[in-house]
């Protein structure tokens, strides 16, 4: 996936469907490499923010992306040398937390329509609603507490 895309798609003229039509080529090419997902880096830099998070997420309630196409998303986000946020202030925290959660979905929280609603509200108030059914696996500190 090419991270000028992601870009376009954020400032404005890339549309979701283009977004995602280049999400899907990746996803088939790249099955078993992860490291293998950003086929071309920025030239300048770009400050990720929650809005461009929530931007995604929208995306995936209009039904434009699908929520497992987030986790291709973060991994470009995460892998660019380009795209930036600064994660000592409180609007960056919340930034990597959300884009951390989505690179690794499977010890994370499911990436579905449901999940997405919340992450943009998390991303727009603040607010965590997620519960444990959230969770990809139910983490062994709740198994505990479940028996």
């Amino acid at each position: 996936m090419k991270a000028e895309t992601l870009r376009g798609f954020f400032e404005g003229p890339v549309t979701a469907s283009v977004l995602a039509e280049e999400v899907e080529e990746t996803m088939h090419d790249v099955r078993v490499e992860a490291d293998d997902v950003l086929t071309d880096d920025l030239s300048t830099d770009f400050v990720v923010t929650g809005e461009n998070l929530e931007a995604l997420c929208d995306a995936v309630i209009r039904g434009d992306l699908q929520a497992r196409h987030l986790e291709v998303i973060a991994s470009v986000l995460v892998r660019s040398e380009r795209f930036m946020w600064d994660p000592s202030t409180a609007a960056g925290a919340l930034v990597s937390r959300v884009i951390y959660a989505w690179e690794a979905p499977e010890i994370n929280y499911v990436l579905s329509t449901g999940t997405v609603k919340k992450f943009v509200l998390l991303l727009r108030t603040g607010e965590n609603t997620f519960d444990a059914s959230d969770w990809s696996e139910v983490p062994p500190a709740c198994k505990s507490q479940e028996a």
